[in-house]
């Protein structure tokens, strides 16, 4: 199969960002991810294939929605809400389709790398005049490497810059294929204590850091950009940042480090997707904490970014 007809599911494309990456970017978002973040702020990127999401606060209680399902998995409740039995329901877009207020939609969809990368070439004019071009996120790009390695080889032809951002675990055979196709790396660092990292992600992180290490080396440490997600009560903490400032330092890291303090955002998407019992909510983090984890980073010998 060429790259052109390889084909992979993305649930959203953003134009004009300006924080994943250099200059002014195209963020493409592919579905499904290998970890489970208890803080996870895109929870439609977790599941790899399209799911179906209802908004109650767009409904009217029209019906339409219950009346279009064909494997009538929908119904309306006491209050005149959809429920959804998601044993029943195939994804197949039809209550979506019928539904006047938006309410009812289906997040992913397929396509192929060349139909994908047409699309984001359109903003090529943006690219040349900042500097910019595309950064693929998600979820996890490589839980579907076949589809990545086909949009980052169309990019290279198209000579557009690529980025991907990368929870880093993947195949260790992946890491000098990866970086020959790719311009930079913004690769998250969650914790350096493995049973900590698991209970926060569901995954140790051997692989994760052995993989970063081999970036690195490759890559050098201009084209990789270490992204720490800030999360109270997990890795918000004096101790767990002087940890992974040391790991970087060791693994020959120079410049920028990102960092992504929590947010509480992510509660309506949990609750559109039907998983509102799943959302943990681990607190406001304290403006201090920020501060004390930036110190230890530019006492490091690094350059603390902070987003958010």
């Amino acid at each position: 199969m060429s790259p052109e007809e390889t084909r992979g599911t993305v649930f959203d494309v953003q134009g004009y960002a300006i924080y994943d990456g250099p200059g002014i970017r195209t963020c493409v978002y592919l579905k499904g991810c290998p970890l489970q973040c208890y803080w996870c702020h895109n929870p439609e990127s977790q599941k790899p294939g399209p799911e179906p999401a209802y908004n109650p606060r767009f409904c009217r209680s029209c019906g339409a929605c219950v009346k279009a399902c064909p494997q009538q998995a929908l119904k309306m409740d006491k209050e005149c809400k959809v429920v959804r039995d998601y044993d029943k329901c195939l994804a197949c877009g039809a209550c979506a389709s019928e539904c006047p207020n938006r309410a009812m939609e289906i997040i992913g969809y397929e396509t192929t790398a060349g139909q994908l990368v047409e699309k984001v070439l359109r903003d090529r004019p943006f690219f040349e005049s900042s500097g910019g071009g595309v950064t693929v996120t998600g979820g996890e790009p490589l839980f579907q490497k076949d589809f990545l390695f086909a949009i980052l080889d169309l990019l290279q032809k198209e000579g557009i810059h690529t980025a991907i951002e990368t929870c880093g675990f993947f195949s260790k055979d992946l890491v000098k294929p990866l970086v020959e196709k790719t311009g930079l790396f913004l690769y998250d660092i969650k914790h350096i204590d493995p049973a900590k990292h698991e209970q926060g992600t569901e995954v140790s992180n051997e692989r994760i850091l052995d993989n970063f290490r081999q970036i690195e080396a490759l890559a050098g440490p201009e084209r990789t950009i270490p992204r720490i997600p800030l999360v109270p009560g997990f890795n918000a903490d004096y101790e767990t940042a002087k940890a992974i400032a040391g790991f970087l330092a060791d693994a020959g890291h120079q410049g920028e480090v990102h960092i992504m303090p929590y947010h509480g955002w992510a509660r309506d998407k949990y609750e559109k997707l039907g998983r509102l019992d799943f959302f943990r909510d681990p607190g406001k983090l304290a403006e201090e904490t920020l501060a004390e984890v930036e110190s230890v980073f530019s006492e490091a010998g690094f350059c603390p970014v902070a987003y958010g």
